[in-house]
């Protein structure tokens, strides 16, 4: 009797140990989910490390101090404990939700696929997520047509009902069509000075791949003083590594003093650290009077879904009566939509910048006056292949020393991209 009552004893005390650890475990993974639930990170893989001790064949908990691990930027430790999950055999949605994230985050988009194609193999439920982290794959990789092959099979079509595979079905298209036809006209109105004729300029061009490069030419339209002037344009991306790249420009004009005879433009453009980007580059305008050289560069950054860049120009123009030297200034902002042609944005201006498309004074050379700048424009994706631009703009800007007029802007743009 004394044996059986022992016996159950030891029994009870083993069931009371197991429910007692338990409900310790799950109230300490509590406490951590709270705490990363509240952005207090290193608490909470610290409190989830002390639960897994008392239950360590727990996925979830691998699961989640994962995912701690990899919004913290710490993605090295998070696939770490990503593996151990899958050494417990713990195949579930929230391992492989987990797994593609830290993967996406980290651009392992080659591995990306691969877990893609187990995570198919082990009935992941969420096949739109599945879908999405494919495409996002391929874009990475450049693989533009099998990104999109993959969303138009007849499996994934209905899929395109969804904002987020719709706007990556976009984005893929777009990059792939890299032939651009692109149209631009600005209609420009006065409100004092000399003259109030309005003033017009019409552009056409057509730009497309060699290689990873990028090679366009372009034709310009302007009549302005009542004067009537062409010029034709080239531009040149050279593409190199890691997000650097060559801009070089050649412009000439057929004996017109709308434009510059000759024009030359030449920039490098390279990262930097925290998502900012920046450039150095110089500007050649000959004139028939003058010759004009220019300095520039730009300082860009991307904040979420938001865009800022300054660019300033040092002019020295070389005359033969007399040098002069101006500075200008151009600060955009551009709110983005579904994607970085899709964008509302404002831009500032003091001076005259010597990258519109014209900025010839009446008298045959760079417009070097004083002048104060606003515009508002809006891009907007028509469709897969073609985006439209609209501007509106006003300037105080500098006729005659000491004399200012009003000058009202409003610019149309469009282009389509093909195959």
């Amino acid at each position: 009797m004394r044996i059986k009552f022992t016996f159950m004893f030891l029994i009870l005390l083993a069931i009371n140990s197991t429910i007692f650890s338990q409900i310790n475990t799950d109230s300490i993974f509590q406490v951590a989910l709270n705490q990363a639930k509240n952005n207090q990170f290193s608490p909470a893989i610290e409190n989830a490390k002390k639960a897994l001790s008392i239950t360590p064949d727990r996925g979830d908990m691998l699961v989640f101090i994962a995912n701690v691990y990899s919004w913290e930027s710490k993605n090295d430790s998070a696939i770490i404990y990503i593996n151990k999950a899958k050494t417990l055999n713990y195949k579930s949605d929230d391992l492989y939700e987990a797994w593609l994230n830290i993967l996406l985050r980290t651009h392992q988009s080659n591995s990306l696929l691969i877990a893609c194609d187990e995570a198919t193999r082990n009935k992941y439920s969420n096949t739109e997520d599945l879908l999405k982290k494919r495409a996002l794959a391929y874009s990475d990789l450049q693989m533009f047509d099998k990104g999109i092959e993959l969303i138009e099979l007849p499996e994934n079509k209905k899929f395109l009902d969804s904002k987020t595979i719709d706007n990556l079905y976009t984005d893929l298209l777009i990059r792939r069509n890299k032939k651009l036809i692109s149209a631009y006209y600005i209609l420009d109105m006065f409100n004092g000075g000399p003259t109030t004729a309005a003033q017009h300029l019409a552009s056409l061009g057509y730009s497309f791949p060699i290689g990873n490069n990028n090679l366009g030419f372009r034709i310009n339209y302007a009549n302005r003083f009542n004067i009537s002037g062409i010029q034709l344009e080239s531009d040149f991306y050279l593409k190199l590594l890691n997000k650097q790249y060559f801009y070089f420009n050649y412009g000439y004009a057929f004996n017109s003093v709308l434009f510059p005879n000759h024009r030359f433009g030449f920039e490098y453009y390279f990262p930097l650290p925290a998502k900012f980007e920046a450039s150095i580059g110089g500007r050649y305008l000959n004139y028939p009077t003058s010759n004009v050289l220019i300095a520039t560069g730009h300082l860009a950054k991307y904040l979420g879904k938001s865009w800022l860049s300054v660019r300033p120009f040092y002019v020295y123009s070389v005359k033969s009566s007399s040098n002069t030297e101006s500075f200008t200034l151009i600060a955009n902002y551009r709110l983005l939509g579904k994607s970085e042609l899709d964008y509302w944005g404002i831009e500032l201006g003091i001076g005259n910048s010597p990258d519109e498309i014209y900025t010839t004074s009446q008298t045959s050379g760079f417009n070097q006056s004083k002048a104060y700048k606003i515009k508002l424009e809006k891009n907007l994706i028509i469709d897969q292949t073609s985006d439209l631009h609209i501007a509106l703009g006003y300037s105080d800007e500098e006729y005659t020393l000491s004399q200012y007029r009003n000058r009202f802007t409003i610019e149309l743009g469009y282009k389509i991209r093909l195959k």
